[in-house]
């Protein structure tokens, strides 16, 4: 389960809200001081809400968050405002790695479905309810739409995530809000996150033992020092062991709920290629922090020149065994690539294999790249050109949803 340390920015100060009286509590701690601390601490994301643009004022923290992107080293989704594309692009040429959209997701369709094609896996609707409805305008505004009425046409417009926060529980109860969060998670294949559940290491444990709920967006408790981000993650990593088994949808079994571990056959001697696969890994565990992927060829580092052919073959084998799935980069295999290999041994160990190919080109493929993509459960397709964070992003976007909706 992810951990999101969520900082909270109001006249360019740390805060945090109170869903229960409506106060705001002021911190000591700066932006950039907490969320190098966290950053420091291990986080692989952060969130970054700007009060003042969210409540629609006048002055607002954008200038202090662009500054915080790029003074830190991990991805950081921001939220709080956002109601035009082009604020959404400005945001992403900032550095942003996604774009939370809150009252806009609910008032304007057309425009959610617009940013999420130009944004492929960047764009993330939060949802806030109060007494079962969805608010918003800053929790100001209640309309008369159920998050479960909402959040399977949300699905369809593209977006990567749906983040869920009760903004009436009480103090000391959190299971009405925690079962409306699972509720909504089982109710579609995007990741779903819980906000403002988390006040002790106890609900971080409860969170992880939900099934499908992806992770938690913890703001107070780990501000103020209630808890440790270290002691978060340690708790998050725990894999549970005691799922009931009707509770069990095809997303934890899967493997999103405690990660995936991806193989990604994508064997090549080109040096442009091999970036290439790199870059690919990179832009997918960005924008999909619950996947791991392993690359034999780099990650494993073996002298292939003093191992025999079967060697290296048990070196493979023993990676197609700890993977969930298998990715294929159908483009451009060459005679002496392990790919037919990799293909057939996870067929026959019934791992999930996702072929990965340029648009139309297994038309025109040789009938060894036909051969594997036969071979293949399923194939992406992705736009090829000059834009190569356009064309990673596609296929990043395309796995999150379909590893998602997979079944075993």
């Amino acid at each position: 389960m992810l951990i999101i340390p969520e900082i909270q920015i109001q006249d360019g100060k740390v805060v945090t809200l109170s869903t229960v009286d409506g106060s705001d509590t002021v911190h000591k701690i700066t932006p950039i001081e907490a969320a190098r601390e966290f950053a420091e601490g291990g986080a692989k994301m952060l969130q970054v809400v700007d009060i003042d643009a969210a409540r629609s004022r006048p002055k607002n923290n954008e200038a202090l968050v662009k500054q915080l992107i790029e003074e830190i080293d991990i991805p950081v989704q921001v939220a709080g405002g956002i109601r035009t594309l082009n604020h959404i692009n400005d945001w992403f040429d900032a550095g942003a790695a996604r774009v939370v959209l809150g009252t806009v997701a609910i008032t304007d369709a057309p425009l959610v479905v617009e940013a999420a094609n130009r944004h492929p896996g960047g764009i993330i609707v939060h949802l806030a309810t109060r007494e079962g409805f969805v608010i918003i305008d800053g929790w100001k505004t209640q309309t008369a739409f159920r998050p479960q009425d909402l959040i399977l046409d949300l699905q369809m417009t593209g977006i990567a995530g749906v983040i869920h926060k009760n903004t009436d529980q009480m103090a000391d109860e959190l299971d009405e809000s925690l079962a409306l969060t699972e509720q909504l998670s089982h109710d579609v294949s995007i990741p779903v996150y819980s906000s403002g559940t988390v006040r002790t290491l106890d609900d971080i444990a409860r969170l992880r033992y939900l099934p499908n709920i992806n992770g938690a967006i913890i703001s107070h408790a780990l501000i103020s020092g209630d808890i440790s981000l270290a002691d978060a993650l340690e708790v998050a990593a725990q894999r549970e062991t005691s799922l009931e088994p009707e509770s069990i949808t095809a997303n934890v079994k899967m493997g999103i709920h405690s990660g995936v571990r991806a193989y990604l056959a994508a064997y090549n001697s080109s040096q442009a290629t091999l970036l290439w696969n790199l870059a690919l890994r990179d832009t997918i565990t960005a924008d999909n922090p619950y996947m791991e992927i392993t690359i034999p060829q780099v990650d494993l580092d073996l002298d292939v020149d003093s191992l025999s052919p079967r060697e290296v073959q048990t070196y493979y084998e023993a990676e197609l065994d700890k993977a969930d799935i298998v990715i294929v980069i159908l483009d451009g295999i060459e005679n002496k690539a392990w790919t037919g290999f990799e293909c057939g041994y996870a067929r026959a160990k019934g791992k999930y294999i996702y072929g990965i190919t340029a648009s139309g080109e297994i038309s025109a493929a040789s009938s060894s790249q036909k051969r594997f993509a036969s071979m293949c459960d399923e194939l992406i397709s992705y736009t090829a050109g000059d834009d190569l964070n356009f064309s990673h992003s596609e296929i990043s976007h395309a796995l999150a949803t379909r590893v998602m909706v997979q079944n075993q």
